[in-house]
């Protein structure tokens, strides 16, 4: 129990910036662990994720960043 106490004390210090990032950080890891039912949970537990979704999914392609470029291995 000594790590989450910590834990808490050093989140009270850090900008909420950081703490976002430590939150996403902690829900990734929940979904590694496969304790989301599935992806649409573990997307919509990520603030604005379904909302950069749905604006992605509405981009015209012309606007859209070529695959090659987003991932090159592909």
């Amino acid at each position: 129990m000594l790590a989450r106490e910590q834990i808490r004390a050093e989140i009270e210090n850090l900008p909420d910036e950081t703490v976002n990032s430590i939150l996403e950080f902690i829900l990734f890891q929940k979904y590694r662990l496969g304790l989301f039912r599935d992806d649409s949970t573990y997307l919509n537990s990520i603030p604005g994720m379904m909302d950069s979704i749905k604006q992605g999914r509405d981009a015209p392609l012309s606007e859209c960043a070529p695959l090659s470029e987003v991932w090159p291995d592909v």
